[in-house]
């Protein structure tokens, strides 16, 4: 008997037990009307396949689902493969839906009985509430593991209803890996993964069938690069930097002469942050990252990207754009506007960028926005490296002007690279056209050099900007407004509504962090999982250090990661 025939999860407790077990099925799991496959069947045949109200006071404390429901095979019975993989899964589930901001409960559901005795359970704190729990056989050891996601009739996203709210869909071959692409796909937004997809029912009991590779798709799908769904581009370069570290270039398969993250009237990006997501196909899960600028010789109306890449141990995106070649297809989805940069500097000039490795591509991203903005403008970017070729191409030779293998101290980036690295090309490009407006500094940790205290302090302090003014509240300059913000652009809402007084500028100096989490949380605090996504969380690390030693920091300057 399929467990997602129905609508109804059935709460069944230790006091209820007494009763007969067809209470169960009489009353609840049995359809109200037999399909017409059955018209042949004697009126007491069909009699008793059909529901009896009757039978469901005898189970008092049976209610609608109100929580979305992850229910795992975890059968031992005949086949050891469910059993084992289905604790591991549970696991998983339980920490990717609370990542996602879900109230995951335990132990009994509590219900009301009326005059009776209550059913003491977890309720939630206000938010969505899911459970996940291991079940009987369900069918297919070989496909272990086996995982209904059962959604709630009157489950929400956002305002309107879930796509596929009362559906049960049923998966197999659910590895730990896939667990974080169905939360996002299938409990998020209501997509069906057709990989995975063994079966399923809708809220009306029919069954789903499946006609693309998801269940619910748009009438007509773009096929151009948009905010709903992966379109495809071809790789056409791959240049390696390291071992573990590359740039490509990827064009869009199908051409657009209006790309949505260029201005129209002088085809220059329209924003000063952005990013794209990739999608790994083989465990449905994405990730953001943020393409390269182009360089002044190049035409961005092509629709080419360009993106830096670093391998990272077990990371399942990074090493699957590893794998990817020249004339392979990759999977994107944006543009995805990050923070708004001219709203939050306002009347002020002053950028330092800390970023640790590929975290300088939105560094160099931000650098080009604020400095092409206004002339007034200045920017520090201090980049961290691993290695030195994430750098230079090759070792510099002894005489070299550029001394930086022989400095234990920050080195100063400038035209006179020899070798450049693709990366370091891009940053030279924007030293040619901003000149000394431009400040680039590198260290390399396996160089032992390090930014220091002292080397942001001076960052900082180089070009002393106006004194700042900004009214509590302000969404866009309150530093204490950000620990809940994520890096993204603020939803629709009240503009800056700091008010100037005599001897004040209104907006604020930023000094943004960006780079691997580590990195982030050593120089500006760790972010935070909130809602189900990442968020800025309080300033600590190097940069709370530095307020607290010099608190016109905090008052002067923004910290933001990234």
């Amino acid at each position: 008997m399929s467990l997602f025939s129905t609508r109804r999860f059935q709460a069944l407790f230790h006091h209820v037990l007494r009763f007969r077990p067809q209470a169960l099925a009489k009353g609840f799991l049995l359809p109200k009307k037999l399909h017409p496959a059955h018209e042949g069947l004697s009126p007491i045949h069909r009699d008793r396949l059909t529901r009896k109200e009757g039978y469901q006071g005898l189970l008092p404390g049976v209610q609608d689902v109100r929580d979305v429901l992850v229910l795992i095979c975890g059968h031992t019975g005949r086949d050891a493969r469910c059993g084992i993989m289905a604790p591991v899964l549970q696991t998983e589930f339980e920490d990717k839906l609370e990542m996602e901001g879900f109230d995951v409960l335990y132990g009994p559901v509590q219900v009301n009985l009326g005059d009776k005795q209550r059913i003491q359970g977890e309720t939630g704190r206000g938010k969505t509430t899911a459970r996940v729990g291991l079940i009987s056989h369900i069918g297919g050891h070989k496909f272990a593991g086996n995982v209904i996601i059962y959604l709630p009739p009157d489950l929400k996203m956002g305002n309107e209803p879930h796509p596929l709210a009362g559906c049960g869909i049923w998966y197999g071959r659910v590895d730990p890996k896939n667990v974080e692409g169905i939360v996002k796909e299938t409990i998020l937004k209501g997509n069906v993964v057709a990989d995975m997809f063994r079966g399923g029912i809708d809220a009306e009991h029919k069954m789903l069938r499946i006609g693309g590779y998801y269940l619910i798709t748009p009438p007509s799908r773009p096929n151009t690069l948009n905010e709903i769904t992966f379109v495809p581009y071809g790789i056409t370069t791959r240049e390696a930097i390291s071992p573990t570290s590359f740039v490509i270039t990827a064009v869009p398969r199908t051409p657009n002469p209006s790309l949505p993250y260029l201005t129209p009237s002088d085809n220059r990006w329209s924003y000063p942050l952005w990013s794209v997501e990739f999608k790994q196909p083989e465990v449905q899960i994405s990730r953001h990252y943020t393409p390269l600028p182009p360089l002044s010789t190049e035409d961005p109306t092509d629709g080419s990207l360009r993106f830096y890449i670093r391998t990272v141990g077990d990371g399942e995106m990074s090493n699957y754009l590893g794998r990817r070649q020249v004339g392979e297809d990759v999977f994107l989805r944006g543009p995805h506007v990050g923070f708004e940069l001219a709203e939050r500097l306002g009347e002020h000039s002053r950028l330092v960028f800390l970023a640790g490795g590929t975290g300088v591509v939105p560094g160099i991203q931000a650098a080009k926005a604020v400095l092409e903005a206004s002339e007034e403008s200045s920017v520090d970017l201090l980049w961290a490296v691993r290695k030195r070729e994430e750098v230079q191409k090759s070792a510099p030779p002894r005489q070299s002007s550029w001394k930086f293998w022989q400095e234990k101290k920050p080195t100063p980036l400038g035209t006179e690279v020899e070798n450049p690295s693709p990366v370091t090309k891009r940053l030279q490009d924007l030293k040619m056209t901003y000149g000394d407006r431009l400040r680039i500094q590198v260290v390399v940790d396996e160089e032992g050099t390090r930014f220091q205290d002292k080397d942001i302090r001076d960052a900082i302090a180089a070009s002393p900007g106006t004194v700042a003014s900004f009214n509590a509240g302000c969404r866009f300059h309150d530093q204490s407004m950000h620990v809940y913000a994520s890096e993204f652009a603020l939803s629709d809402g009240p503009g800056c509504v700091c008010k100037s007084s005599e001897g004040t500028t209104p907006g604020k100096n930023l000094f943004i962090v960006s780079g691997p989490d580590g990195f982030i949380e050593h120089y500006a605090g760790p972010k935070i999982w909130l809602g189900g996504q990442q968020t800025q969380g309080p300033i600590s690390g190097v940069a709370g250090y530095l307020q607290k030693q010099n608190p016109l920091l905090a008052r002067d300057w923004l910290v933001l990661k990234m």
